[in-house]
């Protein structure tokens, strides 16, 4: 799905740069730094009163936030380069991705090889970050570690 193709690695591989190459990827690459500068533009004219808030909360670890942020961000995009990732082109590839997931879930022969060839640690390991991002998202959804928070001030007490 996300794979490069086997002309763009053996070029990456040789080390070689074609004329016609060259200026087509610095065409790509200028347009969507443009388009990336009139997102973060938009974003800032949107977000802008609640991320001065934010910052306002935050006092002093706002710098060292926002830097981490940034090197967090370059990072990313380092790695999405080299790796050569790229979003989904069509839907097609997004469902026959998730077929074949179910199809090994629903497989009893699947499971037996993961048990023989103990193959069931990665997997096991898949499922803890998993259930990981899971929780980070109820977190932040909740905006509390542990609970909901509940309006009490509505009810009465008698309940309890």
């Amino acid at each position: 799905m996300f794979a490069r193709s086997t002309a763009v690695r053996t070029i990456a591989r040789q080390g070689r740069q074609f004329s016609s190459t060259t200026t087509s990827r610095a065409a790509a690459q200028e347009q969507a730094s443009s388009a990336i500068n009139d997102i973060t533009k938009k974003a800032q004219e949107l977000g802008g009163p609640a991320l001065k808030r934010v910052e306002g909360l935050l006092g002093g670890y706002s710098e060292p936030i926002k830097y981490n942020l940034s090197v967090a961000g370059n990072i990313a995009k380092q790695v999405y380069i080299a790796e050569g990732l790229a979003p989904p082109t069509s839907l097609h590839s997004i469902t026959s991705a998730y077929r074949h997931i179910w199809s090994k879930i629903a497989d009893k022969s699947y499971w037996t090889q993961l048990l023989t060839k103990g193959d069931w640690k990665k997997v096991g390991i898949y499922a803890v970050e998993a259930y990981g991002i899971f929780t980070i998202g109820e977190m932040i959804g909740r905006r509390s570690l542990v609970g909901y928070k509940l309006d009490t001030s509505k009810h009465g007490h008698a309940h309890h």
